[in-house]
């Protein structure tokens, strides 16, 4: 886990959540569960803690209404978009046009540097939106049978320790992460998924392109072309800001669930990929 701390009085950024590839993996909806510990062989995808989990973040904010509304889970169960991404009623906390690159593993508190903060005006905000860069830098490990498999580049695996290495995973399709191998109109180019336990809310996120400071999500036929992600969670309970409020605390949690091990493709016993992680808020 690690947690954002800052004030608002010197910066009001500490505030986020994240949406990546293989969370909403049509085909592999069980990836809730963490990975069994050294077992005998490997069947199902599941989740790990990472060594290296690397995000860059261009900013974060809150809003009053969804700018995502048009992003659900329809009654078949099917994600559905509009494709429309409204900023109208978000306020930014947290800009960067460069961008902070943050690690998320190892547990240690850290700042974002090099932005803009802003204070958002006092009220109730149901939603929480972020805008990252679609490349995440992953590390990490698992041992199946007795045998350690260490994740390398394009999220192959190598029994070889020296081989471990971070890599970057460029999410272009949240289905098939790294490929738009699926023919148009069976690509997903968003993602939408409720949490019941733990830190409980909605996380949706569309794909995108910017262009200056303007968010467009990645259709369909666009598929390859995103720079962006864009993020939305709504927490059960919404983010309150007064007059009384200094800063606002955000832990991210990715203890087993940062990354993704699935059963490999021959000569890979297993493969890895991005995982999610999990925010949850507290005024100060």
């Amino acid at each position: 886990m690690i947690s954002i701390t800052k004030n608002f009085s010197r910066i009001s950024a500490a505030l986020g959540i994240c949406f990546f590839g293989y969370l909403f993996n049509s085909s592999d909806k069980a990836l809730a569960n963490a990975c069994e510990e050294n077992p005998s062989s490997l069947s199902n995808s599941c989740y790990i803690t990472p060594e290296v989990y690397k995000i860059t973040i261009y900013e974060m904010g809150l809003c009053t209404s969804d700018p995502l509304a048009g992003t659900y889970v329809n009654s078949s169960d099917d994600v559905v978009t509009d494709y429309a991404i409204d900023e109208s009623s978000c306020s930014a906390t947290f800009k960067n046009s460069n961008g902070s690159l943050v690690n998320l593993a190892g547990g240690a508190s850290q700042t974002l540097t090099g932005g803009t903060d802003i204070r958002p005006s006092n009220g109730s905000y149901p939603h929480a939106y972020i805008k990252i860069k679609n490349v995440f830098g992953l590390k990490g490990n698992y041992k199946v049978n007795d045998i350690t498999y260490y994740s390398k580049d394009e999220g192959l695996s190598d029994t070889s320790e020296s081989n471990n290495a971070v890599w970057d995973q460029n999410l272009v399709d949240f289905d098939k992460g790294t490929s738009c191998e699926p023919v148009e109109g069976n690509r997903m180019m968003a993602a939408s998924e409720t949490f019941t336990t733990g830190t409980t809310g909605t996380m949706k996120a569309v794909l995108a392109n910017v262009s200056g400071e303007t968010y467009s999500a990645t259709s369909q036929a666009n598929c390859g072309t995103s720079t962006r992600l864009f993020g939305v969670f709504s927490p059960t309970n919404p983010v309150v800001i007064t007059e009384q409020t200094n800063g606002l605390e955000v832990r991210f949690t990715i203890t087993n669930r940062g990354m993704t091990v699935f059963p490999g493709n021959n000569p890979y016993v297993v493969q890895f990929g991005g995982g999610p992680f999990t925010p949850s808020f507290a005024t100060f």
